[in-house]
């Protein structure tokens, strides 16, 4: 398939967004393969978020406010294209993105990723390229590798896997990726061709929201291939790794819980041989704690 056989179109969900819009879409119309249609998701906005994209060229849905899960439904619902070209509203791509994914697709492929750049207000934190494929699939078990801006996914695919879970904080993402491992394969553009923007809104600035969201697709998507004593086993690694990953996120952005997090991880799965740098994670967090006073809460 070459790329001007694909129609694409690019899914935005929009929840009081109007200042980053302008960045987001000015991005999708840069595009070197342009998108078959570019549909921004109004997800209850209440400022000029719908006026603000239609100005610039988008189509607008507009829906009661009901998470990134139901916007996400909402706009491939809508869609007409064969592709789907998920970006969130305070993200951008580089202008070769999705034509550097178009050039990698094969009829048995579901989901195409890229590599990242991560910023905040004080400029690029980290550049990340992609993982391969098959080690993405391996930490599906237990992580989420594969950032949802990056991501362009096969529409029938994501309708036959049931669509994004709905009502969770977070991790909706994650519970597709895993959903769609059984359908097809899974291909990546390593190079950072996706901009991923921190901010204190941030889904990813919040360690509960994130815990939260687990909570939700643990039980009926992640455990759903084990039973018995493996499920029990694979229950708690999770939880050990996202614990680690929390306090992660709350060392990142000077955050309380830091420790908390951390020791809940330990105490969750206390094997040194599963995710042994939970242990100087801790020790880290144990040494800014006695150092800055900060409250264990």
């Amino acid at each position: 398939m070459t790329s001007p056989d694909l129609t694409i179109s690019v899914i935005i969900p929009a929840y009081n967004a109007a200042h980053f819009l302008p960045r987001s879409l000015g991005s999708v119309f840069a595009q070197t393969l342009p998108p078959h249609e570019v549909i921004v998701v109004d997800d209850g906005s209440t400022d000029a978020t719908a006026q603000i994209a239609e100005q610039l060229g988008a189509k607008v849905i507009s829906r009661p406010n009901g998470g990134l899960g139901a916007a996400r439904n909402t706009g491939i619902q809508h869609a007409s294209g064969e592709w789907i070209a998920l970006l969130d509203a305070d993200d951008s791509w580089a202008p070769e993105k999705l034509a550097r994914q178009a050039a990698v697709i094969q009829p048995d492929i579901v989901l195409v990723y890229t590599g990242s750049r991560h910023f905040d207000d004080r400029g690029t934190r980290t550049v990340q390229r992609a993982i391969d494929p098959l080690t993405a699939k391996e930490m599906l078990r237990y992580c989420n590798p594969i950032l949802p801006s990056s991501v362009l996914l096969r529409r029938q695919a994501v309708l036959s896997a049931g669509g994004f879970i709905e009502g969770a904080p977070s991790c909706e993402d994650w519970g597709m990726w895993v959903r769609l491992v059984p359908l097809g394969a899974f291909a990546a553009v390593a190079e950072p061709l996706t901009d991923y923007y921190l901010h204190p809104a941030s889904m990813s600035a919040s360690p509960e929201k994130m815990l939260d969201g687990l909570r939700i697709i643990l039980e009926p998507t992640l455990l759903a291939p084990y039973r018995g004593m493996d499920r029990w086993i694979w229950r708690r690694r999770i939880w050990a790794r996202q614990l680690l990953s929390a306090a992660l996120i709350a060392r990142d952005n000077h955050l309380k819980g830091e420790l908390r997090y951390a020791l809940r991880s330990l105490l969750v799965w206390p094997s040194p041989f599963w995710e042994s740098r939970r242990f100087a994670v801790f020790l880290v967090s144990l040494k800014n704690q006695l150092f800055t006073k900060k409250d264990l809460s």
